[in-house]
């Protein structure tokens, strides 16, 4: 709870659900995923703003039944969860209020919460242009984030929104301190930094940012230990292995000059594909950045011409949602504080289930080149990076695409917006 919080509740939502009133813990007793006790959660997050009645109804997916019968739903379970709050010990008082057709957990007592704190220091943090300022934002801001919201209630729709919302603020804010820190050579702090954030979010691979900085520390024996424990969580729950070597690999040497050709068939033999599958080449996002950076570099010498090519999925006769000028697609991880466009929306605003895009994303795979790099840059978006073809080709190209996904958009009731732009190269000689 934050130390200048005397008087009203504060939640605590990132980790799991915890709730205090004047620095005192409320237990709650009851499950987070009963509809009464989301309505408390909800509620509580929303604090003086409150929830209209109609979004709190939508929140809690009441689907199928006519207005009526939502409507006492939401009663029948509003009067539950004032018959727990009268149980639990709450302090005395008047919750779950409503005015104008807007619910409240209480309108005359304060509520704060660490979400609203992150909140809030976001958006300070984009509007701040003192870097020490900004920095000490950011540290915070991770101070406070612990995991994932309402982690119980995973399955919840309103909750993987906001999920997905605190997630990628915690991400860019990662991000933007290892590359502060990484610049002035601040490698126990960064090693700090990314250790937890491992901790939290041990699939975002935060342990290769680890295992740099305990090399930089000659800390080798540190940097092997924490590889080979990456390399056994990836394979046990994803069948991957992301990070060079493995078990029963050699140890990483002592002395940093001493790479002998062991060492060096070790690393080759790490760099490899595995199993290599047919079609483009798939990556993550982030990897998509380093891919693209330096094509465009060896575009500078004339050895690639370069297209990129934007494929957004939306159900058939709905007006496309994000697709346009691939100069103007603000898509996350591409800059430190990329303005929020709708933000966590997305996940609702776009009706693409995860298995329609993972079956578009195996036949794009196949519609493209082999020297092709594709990524899926959001929840109803893929990004291609086409290589070596002029600009008389692009005509060409996009109808060969729209042929080859006619049949998925009629099976799938989806239409597939497409959008191809060639890459300007800056000539850097020319700017320095």
């Amino acid at each position: 709870m934050p130390e200048d919080v005397k008087k009203g509740f504060y939640a605590r939502f990132l980790g799991g659900f915890f709730l205090e009133y004047e620095g005192k813990r409320v237990v709650i007793t009851k499950n987070m995923k009963q509809k009464s006790m989301q309505i408390l959660a909800i509620l509580l997050k929303a604090g003086q703003e409150g929830v209209t009645r109609k979004n709190l109804i939508e929140m809690l997916e009441w689907g199928g039944d006519s207005w009526e019968r939502k409507l006492n739903n939401l009663r029948r379970h509003t009067y539950k969860l004032r018959s727990f709050i009268a149980e639990a010990g709450f302090p005395e008082g008047q919750y779950i209020q409503v005015a104008k057709g807007r619910y409240y957990f209480r309108l005359d007592c304060q509520v704060q919460t660490d979400t609203g704190e992150i909140d809030r220091l976001y958006r300070e943090a984009k509007g701040q242009t003192d870097p020490e300022a900004r920095e000490s934002i950011l540290w915070e801001i991770c101070r406070l984030y612990r995991g994932e919201f309402l982690p119980s209630l995973v399955a919840e729709e309103w909750a993987l929104v906001e999920n997905a919302h605190y997630r990628s603020v915690y991400s860019r804010c990662v991000n933007e301190l290892c590359r502060i820190l990484k610049g002035r050579g601040d490698y126990p702090e960064l090693l700090r930094l990314c250790s937890t954030a491992s901790q939290i979010h041990p699939y975002d691979e935060w342990q290769a940012v680890q295992i740099d900085c305990l090399m930089a520390s000659r800390r080798y024996q540190d940097a092997h230990q924490i590889r080979r424990q990456a390399n056994q969580l990836f394979s046990k729950e994803l069948g991957i292995a992301p990070f060079v070597g493995g078990e029963g690999k050699q140890e990483c040497q002592k002395r940093p000059n001493a790479v002998d050709e062991e060492v060096m068939d070790e690393i080759i033999t790490g760099l490899l594909e595995e199993n290599v599958p047919k079609g483009a080449y798939r990556c993550d996002y982030p990897q998509f950045i380093d891919v693209y950076r330096f094509m465009v570099r060896m575009s500078e010498r004339g050895q690639a011409s370069l297209n990129l090519l934007l494929c957004t999925l939306q159900p058939a006769g709905g007006e496309p949602e994000g697709a346009g000028d691939l100069a103007c697609q603000e898509v996350p991880w591409a800059g430190e504080f990329p303005e929020d466009k709708g933000g966590s929306q997305e996940l609702v605003s776009h009706q693409v289930s995860l298995r329609q895009m993972e079956r578009f994303g195996e036949l794009l795979a196949g519609l493209i080149r082999e020297n092709d790099v594709y990524t899926r840059c959001s929840l109803s978006q893929y990004l291609v990076l086409l290589a070596n073809f002029g600009e008389s080709k692009e005509p060409e190209v996009a109808e060969r695409l729209r042929r080859g996904w006619k049949a998925f958009e009629e099976e799938e009731g989806l239409l597939v917006e497409l959008e191809v732009q060639a890459v300007e190269v800056p000539n850097r000689k020319e700017a320095m």
